[in-house]
């Protein structure tokens, strides 16, 4: 038996019955509708009930311990990092170090090309040395480029002998979406790096350096007479706060990885592509911000509610 629906007669000034084409015809077009539609829905992230929104391009909160991901957003997809780059510099000198061919109190002067990079800087000054500490705290407080530069002409005698250790380097950690260029971030389209392979590279860092961790931590940083601040506005005013980078460009817009420890649980947190601003201490701060809302939501679910995903979609009633 056919559906009808009443229709108006134009011509007659009555209403007549037209008949709808069978089921089995039209069926398959609203059963194509519906699948549309299902594939165009974001997919649902178990566990993230509560979550504050993370004014951001890209993120992902993982536990440093476990490597388990507590939430993301675009976690996968390569994006410009900035001065994150630097964390990849950071990790090969703490390699070099560990290996006993740098010592942290070793001196040594600029060499031309760490002179003549531009961008941000720990303010390097023909013949005025410096000590492989200093080298690192100026790329952890100032995101120096010339300190970059240095670090690699120093680990691996070149720049472009560095970046390819680099690359090598992310392949072997499993950082399989991420290119490189040059040690210090500068923008290129090859300094690509997905938020789940920056936590990858910052959870290699804390376990297998956390000698070394007590650099991120500096909330200023004095060489040559002139002192800098730390971009990453959670170091020294949040207790749990233990570090780790932060990083601007155009293309990139704030990023900031940021890491915390309560209770034994260590969270990293990963945040690229916060909008910028022509001003870029809000912008820091803008990027600090959604970094805390993301941890400071991961501590809460991590250490007091346990995951119970039926539970958390269960409405109201």
């Amino acid at each position: 038996m056919l559906a009808s629906i009443s229709a108006p007669d134009t011509s007659s000034g009555r209403t007549t019955a037209k008949r709808l084409p069978p089921m089995r015809l039209w069926l398959p077009y609203v059963l194509l509708y519906a699948t549309m539609l299902l594939c165009c829905m974001p997919p649902a992230q178990a566990g993230t009930s509560g979550l504050p929104p993370i004014d951001a391009r890209a993120f992902i909160l993982m536990n440093a311990d476990t490597g388990a991901i507590i939430a993301t957003k675009n976690a996968y997809q390569p994006y410009a990092i900035a001065s994150i780059t630097k964390l990849m510099t950071l990790y090969l000198l703490f390699k070099d170090i560990d290996s006993g061919h740098l010592q942290l109190n070793q001196h040594f002067v600029p060499c031309r090309a760490a002179l003549q990079t531009g961008g941000s800087s720990m303010f390097m000054h023909p013949g005025l040395p410096f000590t492989i500490a200093q080298l690192i705290l100026g790329m952890t407080v100032p995101s120096g480029n010339d300190a970059a530069v240095e670090a690699a002409h120093l680990v691996a005698g070149s720049v472009p002998a560095f970046v390819a250790e680099m690359n090598r380097t992310a392949r072997k950690i499993g950082m399989l979406s991420t290119t490189f260029h040059d040690p210090d971030g500068l923008p290129h389209p090859n300094n690509m790096a997905s938020p789940y392979d920056v936590a990858v590279l910052t959870r290699t860092i804390m376990t297998q350096f956390p000698q070394f961790m007590p650099f991120f931590r500096h909330e200023n940083f004095t060489y040559a007479g002139i002192t800098s601040p730390n971009p990453n506005l959670l170091v020294g005013r949040v207790p749990f706060i233990t570090g780790m980078k932060s990083g601007y460009t155009d293309a990139a817009g704030h990023c900031l990885v940021a890491t915390g420890t309560q209770n034994g649980i260590r969270l990293i947190a990963v945040i690229l592509g916060v909008p910028s601003f022509r001003d870029e201490g809000r912008g820091f701060w803008r990027a600090s911000w959604q970094s805390l809302k993301l941890l400071d939501w991961g501590f809460a679910r991590t250490l007091w509610l346990p995951s119970v995903p039926h539970l958390e979609r269960t409405s109201a009633r």
